[in-house]
């Protein structure tokens, strides 16, 4: 008789507070799921009933805000993702619907296929392996008390690092995760990369119109940037703001090597390409110079210090003589790194290669924010000294090309996956979840 009270009551207040939304309500089935949550230590609840019959289940977990789509003929499996980077002072919220703006198909997929599919709001912009790990594992724990058995992992970008982490730190909690565009060779490549590129960059661009605006030091951030919990309205203007006015002067070297091809802006442009391993390929140095000029004090903030050490690091460019190089060495700006930081980027997350979960990876040939040259490799050898390759696939697609953001000028893509791509990869983890059959990689 309890029961039975308890689930009607449960059933009426959503009832009621769905017919202030619109007029439709839940189903028995549906409204218990929502008293779940509640149970499970969900707050501010509500529930969105979806005209394929599912419902969106939205709340806050431990402060941060979550959000589940929830099918019709839900299967007793989840899909949680991990989202990437923010730009420091970016709003942290998240859509109200997994489903909405869905591009790459990450969340439609296997929802269309009767998994719950969801994502948790971390608790700052930035640098945010540790809140993302902690978020997304909570939000775990809450699929598992609302009835899922399964529970597979996708993430992207910063957000495949924190996929990483979470096989690692949570062997026997995933059957199978997706690594998109991931950062999973680790911050110290990562980064190291992006700081060279800024420290090359601001060595040949010295004294030309393109110099980068703002504080010089590859060590500190260029601009300010707005704080974390200032209103949308404002924040995320003053973002992008400031990222164009550090796309700018990129994009008009490369608009200046296209007009006068072999002069001073191509040799430029060349010489930063050889001198930091990047593509000369003007999104190439954009969104990565966007990482540490816009980011660099809440990286050192996070990380507790600098990561990244180039003081014994010998920089070169086949265009220079041999006095050139040497004049560029004495003069490229150098950093140490602090073993503390060391530390908590090795904590958040050095990937070790020893995870039990089956983990496909899916990477641009060319990706402008996340190179997988330099980050499969690292994982891969990662893997293969803990002796797991048979739970690795590594995956590589075609490079893509669009506008930058905020300007019209062509570049490589980060992310640049079809819904068919996404859908592929995300089949095939499933089918060697389900069967065993291991799937083709490179």
């Amino acid at each position: 008789m309890t029961r039975r009270f308890f689930l009607l009551a449960a059933t009426a207040a959503a009832g009621l507070l769905l017919n202030a939304c619109g007029g439709q309500k839940l189903s028995p089935e549906q409204a218990a799921l929502v008293d779940a949550a509640r149970q499970a230590g969900a707050s501010a609840l509500s529930a969105t009933p979806q005209d394929d019959g599912g419902m969106v289940l939205d709340g806050e977990l431990d402060g941060r805000r979550f959000n589940l789509a929830i099918p019709w003929r839900w299967n007793k499996q989840a899909m949680l993702f991990a989202n990437g980077y923010r730009p420091p002072g970016f709003p942290t919220d998240i859509p109200n619907s997994p489903l909405a703006g869905d591009s790459n198909g990450f969340y439609r997929t296997p929802y269309a296929q009767g998994f719950a599919a969801g994502r948790s709001a971390y608790a700052k912009a930035g640098m945010g392996v540790q809140t993302g790990v902690e978020s997304t594992y909570r939000l775990k724990q809450l699929v598992d008390q609302l009835g899922s058995a399964r529970t597979y992992l996708i993430g992207a970008s910063m957000g495949g690092d924190i996929t990483v982490a979470l096989i690692e730190k949570y062997p026997q909690d995933f059957a199978g995760a997706i690594a998109a565009c991931g950062a999973v060779g680790g911050w110290r490549a990562e980064l190291g990369w992006t700081i060279d590129l800024r420290a090359a960059y601001n060595y040949f661009t010295r004294g030309t119109a393109y110099e980068l605006p703002g504080n010089k030091s590859i060590d500190r951030s260029a601009l300010w940037m707005p704080p974390q919990g200032l209103i949308k309205p404002l924040s995320i203007p003053l973002v992008l703001l400031q990222s164009k006015r550090v796309f700018a002067p990129v994009v008009k070297l490369f608009a200046a090597a296209a007009a006068n091809p072999g002069g001073a802006e191509q040799r430029i442009i060349d010489n930063i390409a050889a001198a930091s391993g990047t593509p000369a390929d003007p999104a190439a140095f954009a969104l990565p110079l966007t990482l540490t000029t816009l980011g660099m004090d809440d990286l050192n903030q996070t990380f507790g210090g600098s990561i990244y050490d180039n003081s014994a690091k010998i920089y070169s460019s086949p265009l220079l003589s041999a006095a050139e190089n040497a004049t560029l060495n004495q003069g490229i700006e150098r950093i140490k790194a602090d073993s503390r930081a060391l530390a908590y980027a090795d904590s958040w997350y050095q990937p070790t290669g020893k995870f039990q979960t089956r983990l496909l990876t899916i990477s641009n040939a060319i990706d402008p924010m996340a190179p997988s040259t330099i980050n499969e490799p690292l994982l891969q050898a990662a893997v293969e000294r803990a002796g797991n390759l048979d739970h690795l696939v590594q995956r590589s697609l075609p490079a893509q090309r669009a506008p930058i953001p905020t300007t019209s000028t062509d570049g490589y893509v980060h992310c640049g996956f079809t819904p068919d791509q996404v859908a592929s990869a995300w089949n095939d983890l499933r089918a060697w979840v389900e069967s065993g059959q291991k799937p083709a990689g490179n």
